[in-house]
């Protein structure tokens, strides 16, 4: 008995508080890693979240620009023919409040005075 308390008192201990200190410095060595690998891949993702939001952005400004054109051309192609049928002027409406609807596509102004003159032709049976 009187063996062990003398190596626990002297090199023992020490080898002891070695073996403890070694074992928590790698326990939070293994810590920062997963944290370093974690912050990582949060970044990675993050990178790619961004690069697909620029990609809707395009894709949102594209559809707003084809609808903006398809309105206007269909919009003049029936007061140039003088009347629309109430199905034509249905989808054109229809069309205008998602492009113009500021929680869809949220377009501009620029077609209300042409769609005014579209709601004021006369209306044929398709």
């Amino acid at each position: 008995m009187e063996l062990l308390r003398i190596f626990l008192g002297g090199t023992g201990a020490a080898a002891l508080v070695t073996g403890l200190c070694a074992l928590l410095q790698w326990r939070l060595n293994r810590q920062a890693q997963k944290e370093d690998l974690t912050r990582s891949r949060r970044q990675e993702r993050e990178g790619e979240l961004a690069a697909v939001n620029r990609k809707l952005d395009v894709l949102f400004l594209a559809d707003r620009t084809l609808l903006y054109d398809r309105i206007k051309s269909l919009a003049k192609s029936y007061i140039e023919r003088g009347y629309v049928t109430v199905e034509e002027l249905e989808d054109l409406n229809r069309m205008h409040e998602v492009y113009h609807d500021p929680d869809k596509l949220a377009g501009n102004g620029f077609l209300r005075d042409l769609m005014n003159t579209v709601n004021t032709l006369p209306l044929k049976a398709s």
